[in-house]
């Protein structure tokens, strides 16, 4: 069935997914196989570069896997998409697809703890540099540019300050200087925002997250061209082989059939406990971009079509010190103290000690990642019973 041209609720549902031949059953069956029979036709096609239908080794290719990447590809657009093991699988190879050894990276000073760790680490061995930058406007940009500059890197919300990123902007700065643009989209999925659609060469995502939306896989996935996703599942993939398993990506493809009402419900009570925050003696300050006060509330509700602004809440308390957070996290009781987001359950973190933990106090709090952070995020439960689960912790503050 072709849905390419279906509403996004029916493409979550049936994009990549076809009742099974032999037995019609509805659901697709899980092929765990890591190898394959061939046959002189086959191997004779192979050969000559046709490769539709083959499968030879599950570090290559999987059926379940191909499911999972017609279904994404089909959701964001895109001409092609490889599923990886991990998110930061996903980021590595994408980015190192664009950048070399002696070239250069441009990427937004506040990312995920991993991908700063990637980018200060991992890639100074490879000789790969990265300038962190302010903001991703134009002339940010244009001052950070090299002759070597290969890569502009951002995230659709930045992690976890919730900053919007201008995909418009980006992609045309991009393609103005020959620059090979990837966005991590994580934390809005492509329900939210699809940014091919805006112009982006490369978008990213932990399926971990809201993809696969029920906290029990690590995955990633890539998407893009057909030539840019092939070139990296026709070499760096299959010698690394950060391969995802066959059960992972059959998780995967049931979450995704789910995306978009888990989406609805997880902006709908984000922006109720945003709302409810505001109102907090405790709370310093409350960013999420559905909230008028957010500095980029406008580009938000024209960058997500007006679908919602995401599951996740960051705030501040008062004092901005270390120990603020730890009180209110351990008084609740619905909400867990866990890293990680995007699950039907209510998770919640403190980034300066989980997720930016690693990083430098000095640097963190250039990222605008202060001690008296948390990360909120929000679930599908009754968002009357998140609320009371953070007024318990807040009244327990004394």
């Amino acid at each position: 069935m072709d849905v390419s041209n279906a509403k996004f609720a029916t493409k979550a549902v049936h994009a990549g997914q076809m009742p099974e031949e032999k037995t019609g059953a509805l659901i697709a069956p899980l092929f765990m196989n890591s190898t394959y029979v061939w046959t002189s036709e086959k191997m004779e096609r192979y050969l000559h570069g046709d490769k539709a239908g083959i499968f030879t080794y599950g570090r290559s290719r999987n059926p379940t896997q191909n499911d999972l990447q017609d279904k994404v590809k089909t959701l964001e657009g895109a001409e092609a998409a490889l599923s990886t093991a991990s998110g930061m699988a996903a980021i590595a190879l994408a980015v190192m697809q664009a950048a070399h050894s002696g070239d250069h990276v441009i990427a937004n000073k506040t990312v995920y703890g991993g991908t700063y760790a990637l980018m200060t680490k991992i890639f100074e061995e490879l000789k790969i540099e990265v300038t962190f930058v302010d903001d991703m406007k134009p002339a940010t940009l244009d001052a950070a540019l090299r002759p070597n500059t290969k890569v502009v890197y951002s995230e659709t919300m930045a992690n976890p300050t919730l900053s919007v990123a201008n995909l418009t902007e980006i992609a045309q700065w991009a393609k103005a200087h020959k620059v090979t643009s990837i966005i991590d989209s994580t934390f809005t999925s492509p329900y939210l925002v699809r940014p091919l659609e805006f112009g982006i060469d490369v978008v990213v995502h932990s399926t971990t997250k809201y993809i696969n939306g029920h906290g029990d896989i690590i995955g990633g996935i890539i998407a893009g061209s057909f030539e840019f996703v092939d070139a990296i599942r026709s070499s760096m993939y299959q010698e690394l082989g950060p391969v995802p398993s066959p059960f992972s990506c059959w998780l995967q493809l049931r979450g995704l059939k789910t995306l978009h009402l888990r989406m609805k419900q997880h902006c709908a009570n984000a922006l109720a406990l945003a709302q409810w925050l505001e109102k907090q003696d405790a709370v310093e300050k409350v960013i999420y971009p559905g909230l008028e006060s957010h500095p980029d509330h406008e580009l938000a509700k024209k960058q997500f079509g007006g679908l919602g602004y995401g599951g996740i809440v960051t705030f501040i308390m008062k004092g901005d010190d270390i120990e603020s957070p730890k009180k209110v996290i351990d008084n609740c009781h619905l909400a867990k103290y866990c890293v990680s987001l995007g699950d039907l359950d209510t998770l919640i973190e403190q980034p300066a000690t989980m997720t930016h933990g690693k990083i430098d106090r000095e640097e963190r709090y250039k990222m605008g990642v202060t001690d008296g952070m948390i990360r909120v995020s929000v679930g599908v439960e009754d968002i009357d019973d998140i609320i009371a689960d953070f007024d318990h912790a807040f009244k327990a503050l004394g």
